[in-house]
């Protein structure tokens, strides 16, 4: 039982990690695609 807790403790994180960068690629996605809508520069 204990190999299983600590198995999946370890195979959450990748699955966390991924989530994580689609969230924060979504977000500057759109803000690259709002900022070429405005006609301005990202930075």
């Amino acid at each position: 039982m204990n190999d299983l807790i600590l198995g999946a403790y370890i195979l959450i994180w990748p699955a966390l990690t991924l989530w994580i960068l689609v969230v924060i690629c979504k977000a500057v996605l759109k803000d690259v695609r709002e900022a070429k809508k405005e006609n301005r520069e990202l930075v």
